[in-house]
């Protein structure tokens, strides 16, 4: 099974969002061992709320060979071009770990620093659903690479 870290910053108050990420860490339990750690939100300005962000996620981050950051900016890719661009990553052997930032997204110098950058969407989600909806892109990026038949 492949290691795949996710950090979030907030956690997940509605309960079908809950639901649903426990239904798709369950799904995804025969491909990937799957660690999701919440980290909670910075307060007050919210300047120096993404740098506090930044300085407890960096070393998060630093612990692995392959940091992803989940932001609107980052690049798109369908979901085969996910399932292929997780399998280079699978082939070389590389530990990933995907943040998903908080309201306010990252601080921009933190950006900076972090090479792989993935967006979702160039709409805007809620943080909740965003969390979702990733869990499902991941599922499906692992059946794609297995064959499996829930990818249409």
């Amino acid at each position: 099974m492949y290691p795949v870290a996710l950090f979030a910053f907030g956690r997940l108050r509605l309960e079908p969002c809950r639901g649903l990420e426990q239904h798709y860490l369950d799904m995804l339990r025969p491909y990937a061992r799957l660690e999701v750690t919440e980290l909670t939100e910075g307060k007050g300005d919210p300047v120096r709320q993404l740098k506090d962000e930044a300085e407890r996620l960096r070393p998060k981050l630093a612990a692995v060979t392959c940091p992803v950051l989940l932001t609107p900016e980052g690049k798109l890719r369908d979901s085969e071009g996910l399932a292929q661009w997780l399998v280079e990553r699978m082939n070389r052997g590389e530990r990933l770990a995907f943040a998903l930032g908080s309201s306010h997204g990252f601080d921009p110098e933190f950006k900076k620093e972090i090479r792989e950058q993935m967006s979702l969407s160039p709409m805007t989600f809620p943080h909740e659903l965003t969390r979702v909806m990733f869990l499902e892109q991941l599922y499906r990026a692992f059946t794609i690479i297995r064959g499996k038949d829930y990818h249409k």
